[in-house]
């Protein structure tokens, strides 16, 4: 074998590795690679390209995210932490290590009151309008910005997901990504939607085009969205 051939032979191999790499990475980080597709799959459905923009832009912050635990673990000695995409407190010489602990939201009756107000006055908003997409968009960014900003403070370890209810959850959310694009590609176009074949779009269309019903749904993004910032 010439050199020629050897150094062809060592570049295949290498991105044979990357390809492996990124395929473990995308297998334990699964939802960077689902925000991805939702958001092409939105552009292509003829929704309007800064819902698709956002969803690929939180796909991006999110790899973003896990680059910097996987740093972060580096730093404190936890190499397979940080492979398993996740940063636990670990007892170093009796003592517990920080926990990264976003900030907790009290419900409170201004808090409840705030955000009954925010689901009307924003569930009057024309749907796919730039004043709702904006109205969605800030408080969902400030979200985020605030749990990464969130002081480190000694916690409890987290309980590791047991590998049943993983297989579970990844279960279910497999059958509905596969239904929902069975759905999509047997209506007329991507871009019309098909009641005899309905996607989850198609099924919402009915309670959002109300303004109770944008609002009801507002209410519960925020309430997950506290639940979410909980954990």
């Amino acid at each position: 074998m010439t050199s020629h051939e050897r150094s062809l032979v060592g570049r295949s191999l290498l991105r044979a590795a990357a390809v492996g790499s990124l395929f473990r990475r995308t297998v334990r980080e699964p939802v960077v690679l689902v925000l991805v597709l939702a958001g092409v799959v939105d552009a292509l459905s003829g929704g309007p390209w800064s819902h698709g923009a956002l969803l690929v832009g939180v796909a991006i912050l999110l790899g973003f995210d896990r680059l910097r635990r996987r740093r972060r673990a580096r730093a404190l000695g936890l190499a397979e932490e940080a492979e398993a995409g996740a940063v636990e407190p670990v007892r170093a010489g009796g003592a517990m290590a920080a926990a990264h602990v976003a900030p907790r939201i009290r419900f409170t009756p201004v808090t409840v009151i705030g955000g009954v107000l925010y689901a009307a006055v924003v569930g009057s908003f024309a749907r796919f309008s730039w004043p709702m997409t904006l109205a969605v968009a800030v408080p969902g960014l400030a979200a985020v910005a605030a749990a990464w900003k969130a002081p480190a403070r000694p916690g409890p370890e987290p309980p590791r997901i047991e590998p049943a209810g993983a297989v579970a959850w990844a279960t279910v959310f497999i059958v509905l990504g596969l239904w929902e694009l069975a759905n999509l590609l047997q209506q007329p176009s991507l871009t019309v939607g098909s009641n005899a074949h309905p996607t989850i779009s198609v099924l919402t269309d009915p309670i959002l085009a109300s303004h109770l019903g944008r609002s009801v749904f507002l209410a519960l993004w925020l309430a997950f969205g506290a639940f979410l910032m909980e954990r």
